[in-house]
């Protein structure tokens, strides 16, 4: 489920079926072209959606929470959520804040080399939706 009004209209209904938040993050870096920033935080997004769309039903796709890299960034996870996900460029410093009582986060770094290329694209999705899987059977056995 994505985060917008068409999806969002049997919230009430479906809500004790979502389980997990996904959150992905993009870091404003310094010394990038504006081109460069918007064709990553399109990719990280698509990436974001794609393992939605695997996962649908159980997941929840925030918008891309948008920081600039040189701020003290400690991300909040919403409350009312087993499981939070935040999908991040690898290498970006990102400290989550959540709820003492919740210890469900994973932190999915996403790589940014050749970011044009469908066949990574692909692998990078199949990877990281196998691993929320994994984190959610590993929590559950708990």
């Amino acid at each position: 489920m994505q985060w917008n009004v068409n999806e969002l209209e049997n919230w009430e209904e479906l809500r004790s079926f979502v389980d997990t938040a996904l959150l992905p993050i993009y870091l404003y870096r310094e010394g990038k072209e504006v081109s460069e920033h918007a064709w990553r935080m399109n990719y990280l997004l698509n990436v974001a959606a794609a393992i939605e769309q695997k996962l649908k039903g159980r997941v929840l796709l925030y918008p891309v929470s948008y920081h600039f890299a040189g701020e003290q960034l400690a991300q909040q996870t919403p409350e009312g959520f087993n499981f939070c996900v935040l999908l991040h460029f690898r290498g970006d410093r990102i400290r989550a804040v959540e709820p003492e009582q919740k210890s469900n986060l994973l932190m999915l770094p996403v790589g940014d080399e050749d970011l044009e290329s469908s066949l990574r694209f692909e692998v990078t999705v199949d990877v990281l939706y196998k691993e929320i899987i994994r984190h959610w059977q590993q929590r559950t056995s708990q």
